[in-house]
């Protein structure tokens, strides 16, 4: 098989043959025959993927590429004739085609023919459905078709063509996500469900419609007509093939292209559910030019609050009775700026349910988003009990089950519409009158207003299990109190020397802090990997690398840490070094940190991680930051090491391994003992505090 011009860089090369990406590195030092570039830079050379698959195939005896995999490469050689989602849409057109008539046999379809035929047929469906102005900008090069048609025909016959190109959506999410638009479908249900029967003719809105994913979950509910919106013409149109694939292009589907807030296309008579995972916190959203907005019926949203402003749109949107089901970050529920308008959403009995979502449910937001159920008021109804649910671990660190989280969430407001007062679960959800929530702050953030779970035996476990490792940390502290160094002979310095002198002389290597990228570097071609990251902040506080980023993955510009390297964060409180372990091994250094690699066998890592942090190297080494009040500025360069034979060193090293070990042993039972502190004023607490904002 010939994959054409299908060009590959040697992350992508890592990802087909499932390796690091120092190992293609060192195939291409130590191969001859390893395949020439065909492209790019000399920094971030390109291959061509059929050269590349080849040799796999001759020197590790890999199978073939994986057919999603050979698609995707063939779409992203696209990236320098048309933007991603452009070529995405396109290969989604002949996907569609496939969807509908079969699949033929791998090279025994025509490229150009098929295309035609796509195209055709994916500019009729669009017609027939109205939508015209969805088809899209020019093809892709005549020249690239064989290899992109060959590439769709297999990644269909591999699973089926509608599955190849949702697979496509979410490599295309992996490296530029789209923000709110990308949703689980599972949350999609769920805001379907918890917006309830439509009434009428069912009309479902969504006036940030993106991809499509709200509106597919109401298509698969049955609802009927949908329409959405959205200003960026690329998303929508393929929200508009992913509604080809599940049989809604038709007159059940109405999509419009523009600006919602400044350019409102409101169905006619009014929508019985909008559902909408608008954009957060924008400042430019047309604040000046819609002062007099008549959708403003709640008050006009200052220039910060641009999410309520979303949230008045969309109960604008719907008809009397009808609901809205929104996701909102956690901001729009406790903002001092917002309250004036959550005050009178209130009275006027709009707010049904404030549901806080676990972090990172929600594709590409850590925060913990929140689900808003609201109601367009009818005249004569009276406002009703508003549920308040927290769904996020009690532990922090316990991971998300989505599926658990949703059905969850489901059986809460299955209950609350049953009896809203007869909802309590301590610490978990609770229906909450009106009137209890219009105080001062008007503060919607459900945990606050939860009530404390009181005195359970697992409380009991958690304590005692907290006061057991306290007590275990404590016997290991002693252990560990430093004591003098002993007064047996050694050898005596007869000179220091700079770090930078020892640089020059090879026996240290100085990596210093890089700057971060920019948009503009993110487009030379670089070979990038997702992978850890550890911050000077991480070193300074003693924890393991916290942050996960898109780094480059050429490892001469940028080699990962090694167990033995020296980590010194560039602006700390106090000079810190950490010689790092083998849990920091393969970790990429952040921007804030300098990463000094030693010559074993002529300086002890242990030793020159000790001097950073003694009270005479540290003002050697170190100013006052003019950017960072409080914090020191750290040039390790500067430091001063006493000349002494590397067993000399070893020994000395050893003592500052220990310290090292006293220090780590404090942060770990004060973190401990706080915990216990907090779990002991809980657990007492918690017997005697009444529910929150009880009358």
């Amino acid at each position: 098989m010939d994959t054409g011009d299908v060009e590959v860089t040697s992350a992508d090369i890592a990802r087909i043959a499932g390796v690091k990406p120092t190992a293609v590195s060192n195939w291409r030092r130590r191969h001859d025959d390893f395949p020439r570039p065909v492209g790019g830079t000399d920094r971030s050379p390109r291959f061509d993927l059929a050269a590349v698959e080849r040799w796999l195939s001759a020197h590790r005896g890999a199978p073939s590429i994986d057919s999603d995999q050979r698609l995707w490469q063939a779409v992203d050689s696209l990236r320098s004739a048309m933007p991603a989602e452009s070529a995405l849409a396109w290969v989604g057109i002949l996907l569609l085609h496939l969807h509908r008539h079969g699949t033929p046999a791998a090279g025994t379809a025509d490229p150009d023919a098929l295309f035609d035929a796509a195209r055709t047929g994916f500019a009729a469906s669009l017609a027939d459905a109205g939508l015209e102005y969805l088809v899209g900008p020019d093809s892709p090069p005549r020249a690239q078709l064989p290899v992109l048609a060959d590439a769709a025909v297999r990644a269909a016959r591999g699973s089926s063509p509608a599955t190849a190109f949702e697979r496509l959506l979410a490599r295309l999410d992996q490296r530029a996500p789209s923000g709110s638009h990308t949703l689980p479908p599972a949350l999609a249900d769920l805001m379907v469900r918890l917006a309830g029967p439509v009434t009428g003719d069912g009309a479902v809105a969504d006036p940030a419609c993106g991809r499509g994913e709200l509106l597919l979950a109401a298509g698969r509910a049955g609802h009927s007509p949908l329409h959405g919106q959205d200003r960026d013409a690329p998303s929508a149109r393929l929200a508009a093939l992913r509604a080809g694939f599940a049989g809604l292009l038709d007159h059940r589907l109405h999509l419009v292209v523009g600006d919602a807030l400044r350019s409102p296309a409101p169905p006619a008579g009014g929508a019985g559910t909008v559902l909408c995972a608008p954009p957060f916190g924008e400042r430019n959203w047309g604040t000046e030019d819609l002062v007099e907005d008549e959708r403003w019926v709640y008050g006009v949203p200052p220039r910060l609050e641009s999410d309520l402003a979303w949230a008045q749109h969309c109960l604008a949107l719907a008809r009397p009775g009808g609901s809205v089901v929104m996701v909102m970050p956690p901001g729009a529920a406790a903002r001092p700026s917002g309250r004036r308008i959550r005050r009178e959403l209130l009275r006027a009995g709009v707010f049904r349910a404030v549901i806080s979502l676990p972090p990172g449910l929600a594709a590409h937001y850590a925060v913990p988003l929140q689900l808003w159920v609201l109601r367009r008021p009818e005249p004569g109804r009276a406002p009703g009990p508003v549920l308040l649910a927290d769904t996020s671990p009690h532990d922090p660190g316990a991971p998300a089950d989505e599926a658990s989280v949703v059905d969850h969430v489901d059986r809460l407001w299955r209950a609350f519409l049953t009896d809203p007062a007869g909802v309590a679960e301590p610490g978990v959800a609770r229906g909450v009158d009106v009137v209890d929530l219009l105080d001062e702050d008007v503060d919607l953030t459900p945990r606050p207003r939860l009530p404390v779970p009181r005195g359970a035996a697992v409380d009991l476990e958690a304590f005692a299990r907290d006061r057991r490792r306290v007590e275990t940390a404590l016997r290991a502290l002693r252990t560990l109190v430093p004591r003098p160094p002993g007064e047996e002979p050694g050898a005596e310095p007869t000179r220091v020397v700079t770090l930078a002198e020892l640089a020059k002389a090879g026996s240290v290597t100085i990596r210093r802090p890089a700057a971060r990228r920019t948009d503009r570097d993110h487009r030379t071609g670089d070979a990038r990997t997702t992978a850890r990251v550890i911050s000077g902040e991480d070193v300074a506080r003693g924890r393991p690398a916290s942050g996960t980023e898109e780094v480059d993955a050429d490892p001469m510009r940028n080699p990962p840490v090694q167990e033995g390297d020296v980590l010194i964060p560039a602006v700390a409180a106090r000079p810190v070094a950490r010689v790092a372990t083998a849990a920091d091994a393969g970790a990429y250094p952040g921007p804030g940190l300098y990463v000094v690699r030693t010559n074993p066998g002529a300086v002890d890592p242990w030793f020159l991680a000790g001097f950073v942090t003694s009270t005479a190297e540290s003002r050697t080494i170190a100013r006052v930051s003019s950017s960072t009040r409080g914090s020191l500025r750290v040039d390790p360069a500067r430091m001063r090491l006493p000349v002494l034979p590397v067993e000399e060193q070893r020994r000395h090293g050893e003592m500052f391994r220990q310290v090292a070990r006293f220090r780590d042993a404090l942060h770990e039972l004060d973190a401990l003992g706080q915990d216990l502190a907090d779990r002991s004023v809980d657990l007492i607490a918690g017997r005697w505090s009444p529910a929150p904002h009880s009358h």
